[in-house]
């Protein structure tokens, strides 16, 4: 509770069953049932980001089928300063920590308790994910198979609104003292699993199997290769019999997004013929979701992978070309060959480019004449003859208004100007590393891990216009995402000093 210190570390049976002899019995015959351990499972972190933050508790009551159980529980340094919040939230003082083993020092018995053994949370995914992660930073793996309350409970119970831990307690009218903290949480877990099995056996069953059924793999492919897939975000490859590249994808967490291609091979047309013919699987670990959505824009239009549609690249794109009002007409050219004015949009064909002129021209009641796109004869355009046009093809509206109301109509497609002098340099941090991605004019010219390559890569750039690139770098620099910086800054001999501002 708040206001209370914890001990930094209780040993394997020196703390009494926190169950009631009839929860442990009918853990004990589920337990038999599905021919395990259970694992009853609870972490406290220093907050919700799986990258910055650490874990400070760990709660667990391991189940068998005989036997009374067992309770592990112990504090764990984070290394990392203790918000005041979460110490509030979870009664754990800060100064309990400072005392406590760290993960390192506690990872081979943790791993020990939780071998072989069925892990059951709620919210499973959190937990298993932050688990993984904490052995990641010491270079190893760590598997297991789960069981989530959580989604037991939005299974059994389709009609309650609310499933977290809370309403479970609400719901069973449980005593819970000492919520928030790792070892409570996990017997309130075991408490719900035991209602369930005593109350509906049977769909409680039916309901674990669904929740691990897994979908048939390819024969080349394994579950350990896929459960090696870290919870992070990155990009991956997959390639078929012939080693060509069939597929890339990018997600924040690179493992549960592969298996969901596998989850849905059976609904869907791409997701099984990417199964069928899937041999190879890689993938590139990034720091955050940004570098993850550039990497995959880039490899899927220099790679050209057969099953993706979307990000491929196009020759010979269009855009709209346009010296502003009263200054002419807009004008329809290779994005490749714009040498001035404002940009708008960018299409696969000029003929594309040219519908979207019209449909602008329905919707705001443009001019087809001063929009270029019929001949500029005697008389109104053929649009005003139909009472689409306000007429500045025949002096019945200025031009000078009708270009404001153009403007406004292309506002949507407006490519941004490059706002700084010079290429920049976008840095990107998480999870322990750290990306350097070269960026001018909205092309992007590669990364490297090393600051000092960047140099080489400036003076062989390479890459042209991308309408995808520029949409996630103008997105990133809009919401504040990452940090820019001029190159060369970065490469000065005093290294970088200060980010950079846009300007105009």
């Amino acid at each position: 509770m708040p206001g209370q210190h914890a001990s930094n570390s209780v040993a394997e049976g020196t703390l009494p069953s926190p169950l009631s002899s009839a929860t442990a019995t009918a853990l004990r015959d589920l337990a038999q049932e599905l021919d395990t351990t259970l694992a009853f499972i609870d972490l406290e972190n220093t907050g919700g980001h799986l990258e910055r933050d650490r874990i400070i508790e760990v709660g667990i009551i391991l189940v068998a089928p005989a036997g009374e159980p067992e309770v592990w529980s112990t504090l764990i340094n984070p290394e990392i300063r203790l918000s005041p919040a979460i110490s509030t939230l979870t009664g754990i003082d800060p100064a309990d920590l400072a005392h406590a083993p760290t993960f390192a020092q506690v990872a081979e018995p943790l791993r020990e308790k939780l071998a072989g053994r069925l892990l059951i949370a709620h919210d499973a995914r959190t937990d298993l994910a932050f688990l993984r992660q904490e052995w990641r930073r010491l270079g190893q793996v760590f598997t297991a198979d789960v069981l989530c309350t959580l989604r037991l409970s939005r299974s059994l119970f389709p009609d309650e609104k609310r499933h977290g831990l809370d309403a479970i307690i609400e719901r069973l009218q449980l005593h819970s003292a000492g919520r928030h903290r790792a070892l409570t949480d996990a017997r309130t877990v075991a408490i719900f699993l035991a209602r369930l099995y005593s109350d509906q056996p049977a769909r409680l069953l039916e309901a674990c199997r669904q929740q691990w059924q897994r979908p048939a793999l390819p024969g080349s492919l394994d579950a350990q290769t896929l459960d090696a897939l870290p919870d992070r975000p990155g990009v991956y490859l997959c390639y078929d019999e012939a080693d060509s590249l069939l597929y890339v994808g990018k997600s924040i967490r690179l493992r549960e997004r592969v298996w969901d291609h596998f989850y849905a091979a059976t609904s869907q047309q791409r997701e099984m013929r990417l199964v069928q013919q899937i041999r190879r699987l890689e993938w590139i670990e990034t720091p955050t979701e940004l570098s993850a959505l550039l990497l995959e824009a880039r490899l899927i239009k220099e790679r050209q992978p057969i099953l993706n549609r979307r990000l491929r690249r196009r020759e010979n794109l269009f855009t709209i070309a346009w010296e502003g009002i009263e200054r002419g007409s807009p004008r329809i050219v290779p994005l490749r060959d714009c040498d001035g004015g404002e940009l708008y949009g960018s299409f696969a064909n000029a003929y594309r480019a040219r519908q979207s002129l019209r449909r602008l021209a329905r919707r705001h009641g443009l001019c087809l004449k001063a929009l270029g796109l019929e001949k500029p004869t005697s008389g109104p355009c053929f649009a005003h003859q139909l009472k689409q046009c306000r007429g500045a093809c025949c002096g019945a509206e200025s031009r000078l208004l009708h270009d404001l109301r153009l403007s406004a109509a292309l506002r949507h497609l407006r490519i941004e100007h490059w706002p700084w002098d010079g290429p920049m340099v976008l840095v990107e941090e998480g999870g322990g590393q750290r990306l350097y991605h070269l960026l001018w004019q909205w092309i992007h010219c590669g990364y490297r891990a090393d600051p000092a390559d960047l140099a080489t890569l400036w003076e062989r750039r390479e890459g042209e216009f991308d309408m995808d690139i520029y949409r996630i770098c103008f997105n990133a620099l809009s919401r504040n995402r990452g940090t820019w910086m001029p190159l060369a800054q970065l490469l000065s001999p005093s290294g970088p000093q200060t980010t950079a501002t846009p300007g105009r």
